[in-house]
């Protein structure tokens, strides 16, 4: 077999004809990014850990029948914070879906919250399920409130 030789002449790609194009938007950094988040007023935290082996995420699921279909797996796919600091007068909601994410590990970032204020809430949690050898996607999906058996909860935040 004769070795490829590579060729005497490579032409370069055609021109793109020059366009009038804005210039590229800043870029965030870490700074920026934190100023623009705090430009929205004080930042506090509530912390409330939501997870599959919580018994009221058990019990839904037996309720629902997922067990005895064998789907045993349980996850928490989202969570919504429903909260307020004036007896519901107002009523203010984060998402776990929100950008940039306001819930990190069972710690919600509240906005326009001082420190120290005592908040009232209640969780709603979307939940799913699969069998242990099928990780596949979820074979059912549901949602209940955590809500302290309908007296919600209280905490000061930090």
């Amino acid at each position: 077999m004769k070795p490829k030789t590579p060729p005497e002449r490579i032409e370069a790609p055609p021109k793109a004809p020059k366009e009038n194009l804005p210039p590229p938007p800043p870029r965030l950094d870490r700074p920026l990014l934190s100023h623009l988040m705090s430009a929205k007023g004080p930042v506090s935290t509530v912390h409330f850990l939501v997870h599959p082996g919580m018994v009221e995420l058990q019990r839904e699921a037996q309720a629902r029948g997922w067990n005895e279909r064998g789907f045993t797996t349980l996850s928490v796919a989202w969570l919504e914070l429903r909260w307020t600091a004036d007896g519901w007068t107002t009523t203010h909601i984060l998402s776990s879906n929100d950008v940039p994410c306001p819930v990190v590990n069972g710690t919600f970032h509240l906005q326009n919250c001082p420190a120290g204020t005592n908040v009232e809430f209640a969780i709603r949690v979307g939940l799913q399920c699969h069998a242990p050898h099928d990780t596949a996607f979820a074979r059912d999906v549901g949602e209940l409130w955590l809500n302290n058996d309908g007296k919600n909860f209280t905490q000061v935040t930090r």
